[in-house]
């Protein structure tokens, strides 16, 4: 299995303000562009009778993702 656990990546083209809009609000609510629109695909989902399918919870980013797997790589085996 490769890093994204066989996720697919889905985009789109925007104005810079949207760009910019969704940049302010990963930074004031302290989340990734993924959990963002993860949630917002939920929401549009969920709108049209859809089951709310996309992970909205974030994964460790930057030294924090590298040090979670790090971790998994030294950890001993209990006894």
């Amino acid at each position: 299995m490769n890093a994204r656990g066989g996720r697919r990546q889905i985009g789109g083209y925007f104005e810079p303000k949207v760009v910019r809009s969704l940049r302010r609000l990963a930074a004031d609510r302290d989340a990734t562009h993924q959990v963002l629109l993860a949630e917002a695909l939920n929401d549009l989902f969920e709108k049209y009778g859809y089951e709310r399918v996309a992970d909205e919870t974030q994964a460790p980013r930057g030294g924090a993702a590298l040090k979670a797997r790090l971790s998994k790589v030294t950890e001993e085996p209990s006894a």
